[in-house]
């Protein structure tokens, strides 16, 4: 029997998730405990009740710690009330976990914890796939840049020409018509080649802040927000290309720019290194330089979220679809990883980072 205050507690949570929120959280395929602020479970979806074998009335009201059992970096994580932690490749509940996140909601008064059995390297197979089908586009980028490039120059430039001289209106008009279909090819040969590979000697070791600060510039500039930032000024450096590492980064918050509502947007950035992932040096959580991208959007559907970072996927009007398929092939060419967790109000994207031997 539940004490009066244990149900007091329980109550916010079902009054305050709207019927749609609650529906989302049950058809994941992730197990989701909410938790209060004493780490008392308030919430279970469909698939955390199968996951520890427990209806929701045997879950609500029970400490998150001890459902845990004695995974040590689960311990570690359900500590942390400020920040989004992930731990990977652990047992809970005598079962194999590939990913075990806490995610704070501050403002709402409580934690979700979410479980992934699904096997990693899944996504790295994907990427793997998308890397094999990519290389006939490099090669055919190379191709177009040498072969399409030179003559279409000319053609821009008899075009602007032609615009010049004393031509009737629409032939002036025919003659702008060719130069603007002439950039439009020249952009679309930029954007393939976009997914050739940087050379590795512009590799370097660099500090993730750095290229954090031109981004955030950028992005309040450019699309007109404000970007909360919370950073680890500790953290180690990377090992990468800077130009990419940024376009990644700016794309990934030009997604989050572009996901905000109307009224009361929020983007936050924050860094920090992942402890639970740096204790596990064998396996591949060994990504401990972690940057979130969150914003307060309307979320990512459950069927989109699995085809998120491929080529050609997009919702919106006048979307092309590549630019989070470009952020994946550039954290993964820089041997690392970049997971999203969503609901209604609230999307993170976590880039995960080897830290720099090469300091």
């Amino acid at each position: 029997m539940r004490s009066l205050k244990e149900q007091q507690k329980i109550v916010p949570l079902k009054r305050t998730a709207a019927p749609d929120v609650k529906a989302m959280l049950h058809a994941l395929p992730d197990a989701v405990l909410a938790l209060d602020a004493e780490g008392r479970v308030i919430f279970s979806n469909d698939a955390a009740q199968a996951f520890f074998g427990l209806g929701e009335k045997g879950l609500v009201g029970k400490p998150a710690a001890g459902l845990m059992g004695d995974a040590t970096p689960a311990q570690d994580i359900l500590n942390n009330k400020l920040q989004t932690v992930t731990a990977h490749d652990i047992v809970v509940c005598g079962k194999p976990v590939s990913s075990l996140s806490i995610v704070p909601m501050v403002e709402e008064g409580f934690s979700l914890l979410v479980l992934r059995q699904e096997p990693l390297p899944v996504k790295s197979e994907w990427v793997a796939r998308v890397k094999r089908t990519l290389k006939p586009a490099q090669h055919l980028a190379r191709m177009l840049a040498h072969e399409i490039k030179n003559p279409l120059s000319g053609i821009r430039g008899a075009a602007q020409l032609l615009a010049k001289s004393d031509l009737s209106p629409d032939d002036h008009e025919l003659a702008t018509l060719i130069d603007n279909e002439a950039q439009r090819i020249f952009r679309l040969i930029d954007k393939v080649n976009i997914f050739d590979d940087a050379p590795h000697h512009q590799y370097r070791a660099l500090n993730i802040h750095e290229a954090l600060a031109q981004v955030v510039r950028l992005a309040e500039s450019g699309f007109g927000v404000k970007i909360a930032e919370q950073y680890d000024p500790s953290l180690p450096e990377i090992y990468g290309h800077p130009d990419r590492i940024m376009q990644a980064l700016l794309n990934i918050v030009k997604n989050a720019a572009e996901a905000l509502p109307s009224q009361g947007g929020r983007i936050i950035i924050r860094t920090y290194y992942d402890t639970a992932a740096a204790m596990h040096p064998e396996s591949r959580a060994k990504l401990p330089v972690c940057i979130d991208v969150e914003d307060n959007g309307s979320g990512i559907g459950t069927e989109m979220q699995r085809r998120l970072f491929e080529p050609y996927n997009t919702t919106k009007p006048q979307g092309e679809g590549l630019g989070l398929s470009i952020v994946s092939k550039i954290i993964d060419d820089h041997g690392g990883a970049v997971d999203v967790t969503s609901i209604p109000g609230r999307t993170v994207f976590k880039i995960s980072f080897p830290r720099s031997d090469k300091s």
